[in-house]
């Protein structure tokens, strides 16, 4: 790999490599976890087992999408990887929908009804 550049797998940097380049973050049972301090003790926050990753353009990948003649509006949430049950059960509680309306599907989840601007927010809010 060029030199000055991080070697990636996958597109997304290695938990390890993660854990080297921010001095908040350390490597703890092969995932990385954000260290957050509290007086003079610092505190291991887990990170969330599913992540989200940037597009070309460093923006997240959350976009509106209508179906069936504009009668069904949707929130994809793109570039997705890791424990998607998991996110779409915050997605469930954070957003207050239905169960039956958040999809999960190979690296995407599907929100019935427009919350682009929401999702975006509450993505950033997590550190995305």
């Amino acid at each position: 790999h060029p030199p000055g550049r991080e070697r990636m797998i996958g597109g997304v940097l290695s938990p390890a490599r993660l854990a080297a380049q921010c001095s908040a973050m350390r490597l703890v049972g092969g995932a990385a976890v954000r260290m957050q301090s509290t007086g003079a003790a610092h505190q291991a926050v887990a990170e969330t087992k599913w992540g989200i990753e940037r597009t070309a353009n460093n923006r997240i990948p959350v976009y509106r999408d209508i179906r069936n003649h504009n009668t069904r509006e949707l929130t994809v949430i793109r570039k997705v990887h890791g424990d998607l049950e998991g996110l779409r059960l915050q997605i469930i509680r954070e957003f207050d929908v239905l169960p039956k309306d958040v999809w999960c599907k190979v690296g995407r989840v599907e929100i019935r009804g427009m919350h682009t601007h929401e999702v975006i927010a509450w993505l950033r809010s997590k550190g995305f």
